[in-house]
């Protein structure tokens, strides 16, 4: 699969990639291949020792080494080691998906892939560079949904589809995807399902459970997210007494079935 808009994103990558800097990193017998490089570089990145882990990632990164390409991309975007370049972390975005976009193998780099296709989407959510292009953006989220089963872009696409963004609001696939979010356990996810549940929008009302879900999202670190509270605070409101004591009951259930605690992520070896 190639989206729409290949073409520009190959020739921004290009145009800016041209310019990139070199890395000013002397590979030693054990940092002399890119993975060994980027493993190094990645300590560095964990240690706070941004200004090693920018020169080693990125000569990895130069090398072809995927998962070093998409920290790269990160720390541009976030100004880590290096001055925040949203152009260049674009670009290399960019990159990543236009080389691995027809990919049939999943592998451990797929992780990698499917995060570049989220980063270039909101990109062009955003309009941070070069303007909105919503089709794009929502091309790219449906990509990583569909092929990658990525949770980030199942919500970012249900809630493009929710609004409407390119067009035409589409409630009914809104709550399909949310569903599918939802069971990764992102609060957001759970957030917009509940808020549709409740509303009864592309699917048949469900109060109880809707208020439930959205107890849920507000309990699991949704509180600081102004969306999920708004969403909240509508159903609350609307919601009777009886509704919100069982909903609340619900959604204590489901908290106390789920209390395993999330383990770390593993390093991006």
């Amino acid at each position: 699969m190639r989206i729409c808009s290949s073409t520009r994103i190959w020739l921004v990558s290009a145009v800016i990639l041209m310019t990139a800097p070199a890395f000013a990193f002397d590979p030693t017998p054990e940092t002399d291949t890119p993975a060994k490089a980027f493993t190094f570089g990645y300590d560095a990145y964990r240690a706070g020792d941004f200004a090693t882990a920018v020169d080693a990632i990125g000569y990895a990164a130069e090398q072809g080494y995927t998962r070093a390409q998409w920290l790269l991309g990160q720390m541009y975007a976030a100004g880590e080691g290096v001055e925040t370049d949203d152009d260049r972390a674009f670009a290399i975005f960019a990159g990543i998906v236009n080389d691995h976009a027809n990919d049939r193998r999943r592998n451990n780099d797929t992780p990698f892939v499917a995060n570049a296709f989220v980063a270039l989407g909101n990109y062009y959510r955003s309009g941070t560079v070069g303007g909105i292009d919503a089709e794009a953006a929502l091309q790219l989220f449906w990509h990583a949904a569909t092929y990658f089963n990525n949770a980030d872009a199942q919500l970012n696409l249900a809630f493009m589809l929710y609004r409407g963004e390119t067009g035409t609001a589409d409630p009914g696939q809104a709550v399909r995807w949310a569903n599918v979010a939802a069971e990764s356990g992102a609060p957001g996810a759970q957030a917009l399902l509940g808020y549709l549940l409740f509303q009864g929008e592309g699917v048949e009302r469900q109060p109880l459970v809707g208020l439930a879900y959205l107890n849920v999202a507000l309990a699991r670190g949704g509180a600081g997210d102004p969306e999920i509270r708004r969403m909240h605070e509508e159903a609350f409101a609307a919601a009777t007494e009886t509704e919100r004591r069982t909903a609340l009951e619900l959604a204590n259930d489901w908290l106390r079935a789920n209390a395993t605690p999330t383990a770390a992520p593993p390093p991006p070896r």
